[in-house]
């Protein structure tokens, strides 16, 4: 769009104190309620199409978050900072030193993490994580059903 037209388009009144203004919402004003339905509708339509809600009052917003970014693989890990520019002495594991840092490394097969979900794993009676991907450990892909506790408990991360 020309500038010269956004600037001619703007109607400055005088007698009318400046305000904010909200563009994605017709009344003008930002509710968070108006957001959360925005990023269901556009951005969160998954590789199911349907809309993937993050919504859990069991799991912190925190956790629900972090899955988010990991399955989307927006984790800065050392390989991705490395990609952007920034220097490190190494972009091998600082944990188990047998790979480089990537998101599925980090969260899976990296010894110590693939050790933790083979315990949550056992736990919850699922089987094996061996050659599981991200989406399909989050999605908690098993033989087995989940007990309705445990399926919600999951559930943000499906």
């Amino acid at each position: 769009m020309d500038v010269t037209f956004q600037i001619n388009s703007v109607s400055i009144t005088p007698d009318k104190p400046d305000s904010w203004r909200w563009a994605l919402n017709s009344s003008g004003l930002f509710t968070t309620r108006k957001l959360t339905t925005l990023i269901d509708e556009k951005l969160l339509l998954g590789e199911t199409n349907r809309i993937e809600t993050l919504r859990n009052c069991l799991v912190p917003k925190k956790v629900e978050v972090f899955v988010w970014k990991a399955r989307k693989r927006r984790i800065p890990t050392l390989i991705e900072l490395d990609k952007r520019g920034i220097y490190l002495h190494s972009v091998r594991c600082p944990v188990c030193d047998d790979d480089v840092e990537t998101v599925e490394h980090s969260l899976i097969f990296c010894k110590l993490a693939h050790d933790i979900w083979q315990k949550v794993f056992d736990w919850w009676g699922l089987g094996g994580v061996s050659n599981l991907s991200i989406g399909e450990i989050f999605r908690g892909t098993s033989n087995q059903p989940m007990s309705s506790l445990r399926g919600q408990i999951w559930q943000p991360v499906e």
